[in-house]
């Protein structure tokens, strides 16, 4: 009994160091763990204090300047070439004298105002502290009628939009199918090349005035105009028809530019038609 104590006794010596080694693993695991989770938390706690300062700061911005009668609209001015326009801008905008000149997101507010109205090609909002704003606006310009009925016009980007007045003397584009246009919208392939020959007619180099530009055949273009207090008639193709590039632009114009020329000429002046649809060459009569 004595022998079998001993031995257990030896056995339990032992084990003992074994023991204490994995206690002190574990110690130090913990501690390692608790010097992770403190590493960790330092950014945490600067992001948690950045937000805090961000909000206090902007509920002291709010105080001094948003609530602050000091920065209250006194003068609005709202730059546009019609009254009517004015008119619309104070009503699409909703600013008005007498509100806070903090009060309102600038991009916002543009961005609402220039997707309802087409009519708009650009529109700038000012502060100027502590009470002026000013509102400038561009309205489009109207090159042509699409169709022959209707108040549906286009600008030289080929912006759609309706024009109420002013319409009558512009020149047409005919032969194109307006039942699905709507305002904003924009002309592309040969309604856009016609656009681009009344752009260019119009021209001080050029001066031919445009009637119409017939757009039916998808091969060419049909430019009525008058030259010379004489209506012509002018089927037209030049390089790059219908697109947007400088090389297509200035094919074009050399194209009109020759159309000029031949009917400065004596016997083109008489000429009631020309036509310009082989590069290179003119056929008349």
């Amino acid at each position: 009994m004595a022998w079998f104590e001993k031995k257990k006794k030896r056995r339990s010596r032992k084990r003992s160091p074994v023991l204490r080694v994995s206690a002190r693993k574990t110690r130090k695991q913990k501690a390692r763990y608790a010097h992770i989770a403190g590493l960790a938390a330092i950014p945490v706690s600067v992001l948690v204090g950045v937000f805090l300062l961000w909000l206090g700061m902007r509920e002291v911005g709010a105080f001094l300047y948003a609530r602050s009668d000091a920065f209250i609209i006194r003068d609005l001015q709202v730059l546009a070439t019609s009254p009517r326009t004015k008119a619309l801008i104070k009503d699409y905008t909703q600013i008005k004298e007498g509100q806070n000149i903090f009060g309102f997101d600038i991009g916002a507010v543009r961005e609402y105002v220039m997707a309802n109205s087409p009519n708009f090609q650009s529109m700038t909002i000012t502060r100027y502290l502590p009470d002026k704003v000013v509102i400038n606006v561009i309205d489009r310009t109207p090159l042509a009628r699409i169709g022959h009925r209707g108040g549906m016009v286009a600008d030289s980007e080929g912006c759609i939009f309706i024009s109420r007045s002013g319409t009558r003397g512009l020149p047409t584009i005919s032969g194109y199918d307006s039942r699905d246009l709507e305002p904003g919208m924009r002309l592309a392939g040969n309604a856009l090349a016609a656009l681009q020959v009344i752009e260019g007619c119009d021209s001080l180099q050029i001066d031919m005035r445009p009637l119409d530009v017939d757009v039916k055949d998808p091969e060419r273009l049909v430019l009525k105009m008058e030259y010379l207090d004489r209506k012509r008639e002018v089927p037209l193709t030049w390089n790059g028809m219908g697109q947007q590039t400088s090389a297509a632009r200035r094919n074009l114009f050399d194209t009109l530019a020759y159309i000029k020329q031949a009917f400065d000429t004596p016997k083109g002046a008489r000429l009631a038609y020309l036509d310009a649809t082989v590069d290179g060459r003119l056929y008349g009569r």
